[in-house]
């Protein structure tokens, strides 16, 4: 009887707690207690429109600056197809130019379009028409016309200046250098006259630029650079910046310069790969930089910061990667449209695409750049979880006072992080629904730090992104020791926290963004694929196991709870020259250096690893980096040791290594603008030995 009883009882307790369950889980998940606003995530720029130049390359392509449905592509045998951007079929005119590598510019007015090349002759075509109107002998490969259309200005073993105010008289009114005392060695290279008329410029072989009153005829400033092969020299539209970029192929510093006038203070520099072409868009807010490095990408920057608004590439990615494949579709040029709102770039392939900007990217220009933005990332089967955006808002204001704590801990301030907020002052949170499946051209990362939010116990794709941690290389010496390319990233970089209906653990953010302030990751690589980056361990201490998160988590509220996320000296040390926490300054990245010297390789005592570091920015920190995995096929480093340099351009900085069995090391250099490069060495048999008193 007694067992029936406990049975019964049994029964109605099994009853209900499946009715409790039941009823959990087929009421409404979350009901929305305050109405939610979320912004729309970035997209990319969108390709509008693609057009067959044809087998060669298009070097040259240009907008007419009075009519953005007009754009011209010139190919590398001198042909030149005028196209109407609704029509990708058949151009308006083709024109034959006598020449390779051929260089096109509309006048102001849109009439006419020159056109030059490795020839003996610029042409002036009437655009209406398309036929020739005049031409000057000479080879005149950079030429550029005045803002009112009256002249125009070629670039030869001098620079010479053309009324051309009836195209069919065009005569010569006046030789660069005005005074033959103050003449420059080396070739013209290139020529720009500033939008208010009163400038030019003439950059030569020798890196020299000289800038010249027209109306007084006066040499107003000399400029140098490190660039004997300069390709571009040019104003701003607005006529508050003069850029020039090139590449020296003596040192392999390639990269630009860009002044502010009228103080002529440096702007920006910027040393890491080959330079092609800039343009800026109509408005000067925004630059768009030719790399030939990676595929020939396009990277757009804001002109007032330096920092990264988007990149794109001169085609579309097909999921594929060769080396043919990008040297095949590397972009040539690139030109904005008058409104700009369109972006036309000339491949290697011989294509013509434009892309056109979302209202975002245009607004990314103006906007502050170096900061934190948050994106919800919410799966198919769920609904808004209640005041998400207020629950999120409260966690950054959280993890941005730890910083501000930390930092003031460690001596640096209250110097924190800045994110990003809405009209109303709280943090503006974007939101990315599964069920839009978006795919990795959709959605755009490249600026800032986003930090993505996803429910705990799904598994959403986060890798529909496209952006963040962008590697270039920098110019390398190679020295006796297996070293490989000194690399850098860009700053936009994507971290993932988990969360459960909303409720958000800050700490576990506060330490997830450790990697995006102060550390770049990476999977796991092959050794036979050295060089090509690996994957970090966090300074000081490895990445939380299950079991240690789940501690975490149970000591959160204690006292003791935050310190496994505590700053320690050397991360606090580096954030304070983070760009994250110091936004908005200049964009200054010359080319570093890193070289190595190694006591005996095998030895069991400790060994002294010895790095020679340069940096024209100036040297803030140096980190280094031993490898740590057991696996031969892989390598994974950890936080060895760090010193702090204050600004110094070069040095030399010794470590002590314990672990004979150490095959692989990085130095990671940080410099006082923020930029962080880093260079692996495979120790092998070389030996080079040190001074007795490193």
């Amino acid at each position: 009887m007694k067992n029936k009883k406990l049975l019964l009882l049994s029964v109605i307790l099994a009853l209900f707690i499946i009715g409790v369950l039941t009823f959990l889980n087929m009421r409404p998940r979350y009901q929305n207690l305050t109405a939610q606003e979320f912004a729309k995530p970035p997209e990319m720029p969108a390709l509008i429109a693609e057009f067959n130049h044809g087998p060669s390359s298009v070097d040259s392509v240009a907008f007419s600056p009075v009519d953005a449905s007009l754009v011209a592509s010139a190919g590398i045998h001198g042909i030149i197809k005028l196209w109407n951007i609704n029509d990708t079929d058949v151009p308006l005119a083709i024109l034959n130019h006598p020449a390779n590598y051929t260089f096109i510019a509309f006048s102001p007015d849109g009439k006419l379009l020159a056109s030059s090349g490795n020839g003996e002759e610029l042409i002036l075509w009437d655009v209406a028409s398309g036929n020739k109107v005049n031409s000057i002998k000479g080879g005149f490969a950079p030429f550029s016309f005045s803002p009112d259309g009256n002249q125009l200005a070629t670039a030869y073993k001098k620079v010479k200046l053309w009324d051309i105010r009836n195209p069919k008289a065009i005569t010569e009114v006046a030789t660069l250098p005005f005074n033959e005392a103050k003449q420059v060695n080396g070739w013209t290279c290139a020529v720009d006259i500033s939008p208010d008329g009163k400038l030019i410029a003439v950059g030569y072989a020798s890196g020299i630029i000289n800038v010249w009153n027209l109306q007084t005829k006066q040499r107003v400033k000399t400029l140098k650079t490190s660039f004997l092969e300069m390709e571009f020299l040019k104003f701003s539209p607005d006529n508050k910046f003069l850029v020039s970029g090139g590449d020296n192929f003596l040192t392999r510093l390639d990269g630009y310069v860009m002044w502010k006038l009228p103080g002529w203070q440096r702007h920006g520099e910027v040393q890491r790969a080959d330079v092609d072409n800039l343009a800026f868009s109509p408005e000067a807010k925004m630059f768009a930089l030719v790399n030939r490095n990676y595929g020939g990408d396009i990277a757009i920057y804001s002109t007032t910061t330096g920092a990264p608004i988007t990149s794109l590439s001169a085609t579309a990615w097909n999921g594929t990667f060769s080396v043919e494949l990008l040297s095949s579709t590397a972009a040539r040029d690139v030109s904005f449209s008058p409104d700009g709102e369109m972006l036309a770039i000339g491949s290697a392939e011989g294509v013509l695409r434009l892309w056109k900007f979302t209202p975002q990217q245009l607004a990314h220009a103006t906007t502050p750049a170096d900061t934190v933005r948050i994106i919800y990332l919410l799966p198919e089967s769920r609904k808004v979880p209640p005041n998400i955006t207020e629950k999120l808002d409260k966690s950054i204001r959280k993890v941005q006072q730890f910083y501000a704590d930390e930092m003031e801990r460690h001596g640096f301030g209250r110097k924190t992080f800045t994110f990003e907020t809405d009209e109303n002052g709280k943090a503006k949170i974007y939101l990315l629904e599964e069920q839009k499946k978006l795919q990795i051209p959709d959605f755009d990362m490249s600026n800032d730090i986003w930090l993505a939010v996803v429910e705990e116990d799904v598994g959403f794709p986060i890798g529909v992104v496209h952006g963040q941690n962008k590697v270039f290389e920098y110019p390398t010496k190679y020295g006796k020791i297996n070293g490989g390319m000194i690399r850098g990233a860009n700053h936009g970089k994507l971290v993932s926290i988990s969360t459960t209906d909303g409720r958000l653990d800050w700490k576990i953010a506060a330490y997830e963004l450790k990697y995006a302030f102060a550390t770049i990751t990476y999977d796991y690589v092959l050794l036979n694929t050295f060089g090509y980056g690996s994957r970090h361990a966090s300074l000081y201490d490895d990445e939380p196991s299950a079991l240690k998160r789940f501690l975490m988590r149970a000591n959160g509220r204690k006292p003791w709870g935050k310190n496994w996320v505590q700053l320690s000296k050397c991360e606090a040390e580096s954030l304070d020259k983070s760009r994250f926490f110091n936004p908005n300054q200049p964009f200054f990245d010359r080319s570093p250096g890193i070289e190595i010297h190694v006591s005996d390789p095998y030895a069991k005592n400790p060994r002294h690893f010895q790095f020679e570091v340069t940096d024209e920015d100036g040297i803030h920190q140096v980190q280094l980096f031993v490898d740590v995995s057991k696996e031969p096929w892989r390598v994974e480093k950890k936080f060895q040791d760090c010193q702090i340099l204050n600004g110094r351009t070069q040095s030399t900085v010794a470590f002590e290594v314990f672990n004979p069995e150490t095959k692989t090391v990085e130095l990671r250099m940080i410099d006082m603008y923020g930029n962080i490069a880093w260079r692996e060495f495979r120790i092998q048999n070389e030996t080079s030995k040190l001074p007795e008193n490193p």
